[in-house]
C-alpha cells in the first residue's frame, strides 16, 4: 500500500491502525529476532535432548519468530556471507545488543560447513525436531551430509542451505514456445536453460512453481536446477575431477534438487538444445537422464536414500566415455567396427574409473553397477557380455530406460531428424521393448503419460496445443495448453486457454511430428 506523497511501501497491523513502517526495517527487525532466539536454541540443544521439553519450547519460540517471514514470503533463508547473516536477502545489522548471537550463529554455520538454514511455510514441530537432532551432531552430519540426512528423514520443510551466493539462475523459461520452436525446426530447441544475475542465497528453488493460469510458465516448465545441475556435471565429469579422489557426496548435492522436483510432482521435460559442443551435450545428457530416472524411481516409491543413489547411478551412468572419446572421431552412425568395440567398452572403463577415483562404499558399488548394466537387457543381450546368469539392479534397469528416452530425443544422426517425446515413447514400447524390463517401461509410461510434456498435439476440434503435464487418473487426457485455434490462427497470450486435464467431451486426435508444425501464421492459414 503507498499514499500520493510517499511511495514507500508499508504494513498494517493486525488491528489495522496503519501504522507506517518501511518494509526493509521490519524485514530487519525480523532478522534479529530469528538470529536471538536460533542462537538460544542451538545453546539450549547443547544440553537437551530434541524431545526434552526445555529444547522443544525453545524450538516453539524460534517458530513463532519466524511466523511473520513465512507468512509474508513464504520460506525465511538465514545464510551467512563472509561476516554478515541474510534474511531473505536482508542484511540483519550488527548492534551491540547481538553481537555475541550473530557471532555465535555464523561460527556454528562455519562449524557445519554450511551457508545457513531455509525453512518453508507448513513447517511443523516434528520436522523442527528431527532437523534440529541432526543439526546438533556436527561430527556426524556437517555440508552435503547433512542435507541428504535431512532429505532421507522427510524434512522437506527446514533444510540446511548448503551454499550461498549472490547468483541465480534465470526464472524459467516458456516451455509453450520451447516446444513450438522445437518442433517447428525439425526438433532443434533452442537453449531455454540459459541463466542471469540475480539475487538468491540458500538451497533449491526458493520461488513458487507457477501453474501457468496467470500467462507464466507451467508447472513442470520452470527449470532453474537444470542449469546448476549441467555445470555440476561439468565439474564432475571432466577428466581431470576423476584422476584424484572424487567423492559422492558432491555428485549427491547435484541431484538432491532433482529429486525435491520428483517428490513436488513437477512433469519432466527433456531439455533439448542446440549444444555442439561434445561436452556440454554430455552434462546436459547426463542431468536429462538423471531428471526422468529419478522421476520414475519416485513412482516407484523408492526413498530419498534411493532416490539419491539412483540419482548419483544416473548422472555418472557414462563417465566410461571419457576414457576412449579422443580415440573416436566418426559420428555414432558412421563408426567404424573398431570404433564400435572401443564405444562399448565405456561400461567397462566406467567401472574402473569409479574404482579409481572414489572411496569404496555402498553408493559407490551401486553406481559401479549402473555404469555396468546400464546396456544390458534383460534377456542378457547388450553389452558388456555377462553371464546368463546375472541379475541386473534395479537402478541400473531405471537408468537404461531414462538413457533410451533421453538418447532418442537428443541424439542427432544422418538418419533423421530429433524425435519427439511421443515417438521416443512409442519406439520403446514397438521396435525397442524387448531391451528393457516390462516394470521399467511401465513407470515410464505411468510418469510421462502417452503424450509426454512438452509434445506438441492436435485436438479433435484442429486446435494445435502443447501437454504440460500427464493426468494419472487418465494417461490419454493430459494437462494441455492451446495455442492455435481451430481456424489455425495462432493465440494472443491473452486467448491462450489451459486445459488441465482435457476435458471428457474433447481428446487428442494425434501427436505432431517437426515436418506438420506450421513455423509462421501465414502458413497456418
Amino acid at each position: 500500500m503507498t499514499t500520493p506523497d510517499d511511495p514507500r511501501p508499508v504494513s498494517r497491523s493486525a488491528g489495522g491502525s496503519g501504522e507506517r513502517k518501511p518494509v526493509n526495517t521490519q524485514a530487519r527487525d525480523s532478522g534479529l529476532m530469528v538470529l536471538t532466539r536460533l542462537s538460544a536454541v542451538i545453546r539450549v540443544g547443547r544440553s537437551y535432548q530434541a524431545d526434552n521439553l526445555v529444547f522443544v519450547q525453545q524450538i516453539e519460540t524460534f517458530l513463532r519468530a519466524l511466523g511473520a517471514v513465512l507468512e509474508q514470503d513464504g520460506e525465511g533463508v538465514l545464510v551467512a556471507l563472509d561476516t554478515d547473516l541474510f534474511l531473505n536477502g536482508t542484511r540483519v545489522p550488527m548492534r551491540g545488543s547481538n553481537v555475541r548471537f550473530h557471532q555465535h550463529v555464523i561460527e556454528e554455520f562455519r562449524r557445519r560447513q554450511i551457508s545457513g538454514i531455509k525453512v518453508t511455510a507448513g513447517v511443523t514441530l516434528e520436522e523442527m525436531k528431527i532437523f534440529f537432532r541432526l543439526f546438533m551432531q556436527p561430527d556426524l552430519y556437517s555440508g552435503p551430509d547433512l542435507l541428504s540426512e535431512c532429505l532421507a528423514q522427510g524434512t522437506d520443510h527446514v533444510m540446511p542451505a548448503v551454499h550461498a551466493s549472490t547468483y541465480a539462475p534465470e526464472s524459467g523459461f516458456d516451455l509453450a514456445s520451447a516446444a513450438m520452436n522445437r518442433q517447428a525446426s525439425g526438433g532443434a530447441m533452442a537453449d531455454p536453460f540459459s541463466s542471469q544475475t540475480g539475487a538468491d542465497a540458500g538451497f533449491g528453488d526458493s520461488d513458487a512453481v507457477s501453474d501457468g493460469s496467470d500467462g507464466s510458465p507451467p508447472k513442470g516448465a520452470v527449470r532453474k536446477n537444470f542449469s546448476a545441475a549441467v555445470a555440476g556435471a561439468r565439474s564432475l565429469l571432466v577428466t581431470t575431477s576423476l584422476h584424484e579422489g572424487m567423492e559422492l557426496r558432491h555428485a549427491k548435492r547435484v541431484v538432491q534438487p532433482l529429486v525435491d522436483g520428483a517428490f513436488a510432482s513437477e512433469p519432466v521435460v527433456v531439455g533439448l538444445s542446440t549444444l555442439t559442443n561434445h561436452d556440454e551435450y554430455t552434462y546436459a545428457h547426463a542431468v536429462n537422464v538423471t531428471l526422468v530416472a529419478v522421476t520414475m524411481g519416485h513412482f516407484l516409491e523408492m526413498d530419498r536414500r534411493a532416490l539419491a543413489d539412483l540419482g548419483v547411478g544416473a548422472l555418472l551412468h557414462d563417465v566410461g566415455k571419457s576414457a576412449m572419446s579422443s580415440q573416436i572421431q566418426h559420428p555414432i552412425d558412421q563408426f567404424t567396427p573398431e570404433e564400435e568395440a572401443l564405444a562399448q567398452r565405456h561400461a567397462v572403463e566406467g567401472v574402473k574409473i569409479l574404482a579409481r577415483s572414489t572411496k569404496l562404499n555402498p553408493t559407490t558399488l551401486r553406481c559401479m553397477k549402473v555404469c555396468l548394466e546400464h546396456h544390458v537387457g534383460p534377456d542378457g543381450t547388450g553389452y558388456p557380455a555377462l553371464e546368463r546368469s546375472w541379475h541386473t539392479s534395479m537402478l541400473s534397469r531405471i537408468v537404461a530406460v531414462a538413457d533410451c528416452f533421453v538418447s532418442l530425443q537428443m541424439h542427432r544422426s544422418l538418419r533423421g531428424a530429433y524425435v519427439t517425446p511421443f515417438e521416443a515413447l512409442g519406439m520403446m514400447l514397438g521396435p525397442l521393448k524387448a531391451r528393457f524390463h516390462p516394470a521399467t517401461l511401465w513407470a515410464l509410461v505411468q510418469t510421462m503419460g502417452f503424450y509426454p510434456p512438452s509434445q506438441l498435439v492436435e485436438l479433435d476440434d484442429g486446435s494445435i496445443a502443447v501437454v504440460l503435464a500427464p493426468t494419472a487418473a487418465d494417461l490419454a487426457r493430459p494437462s494441455v495448453r492451446v495455442l492455435i485455434g481451430p481456424s489455425g490462427r495462432r493465440l494472443t497470450p491473452e486467448e491462450v486457454v489451459d486445459l488441465k486435464p482435457i476435458p471428457a467431451d474433447r481428446s487428442v486426435k494425434r501427436a505432431l511430428r517437426g515436418a506438420e508444425y506450421p513455423e509462421d501464421e501465414s502458413a497456418a492459414a
